[in-house]
């Protein structure tokens, strides 16, 4: 659970955006976290699920790194 002096910014160009949201906010850049990757996570669980014929959210993994090939499987 992110706490009162945290910001989570889970939007698209989320490098950019999670940014502006650190300057803007004036907290430390620890605790701003960006996650442009909450979009391929579902896609993720979306076709693993098709693959193996159970429901998404009995799939567990994240998409993690950077937005785009830099990302990967965790």
């Amino acid at each position: 659970m992110l706490r009162s002096d945290q910001f989570f910014s889970p939007i698209s160009s989320v490098d950019i955006l999670t940014y502006v949201a650190w300057k803007i906010s004036g907290l430390p850049h620890e605790h701003v976290i960006g996650s442009g990757t909450n979009l391929d996570t579902a896609r993720f669980h979306f076709l693993i699920s098709e693959k193996l014929n159970i429901a998404p959210n009995n799939v567990h993994g994240w998409i993690i790194g950077e937005h785009g090939d830099a990302s990967g499987t965790s």
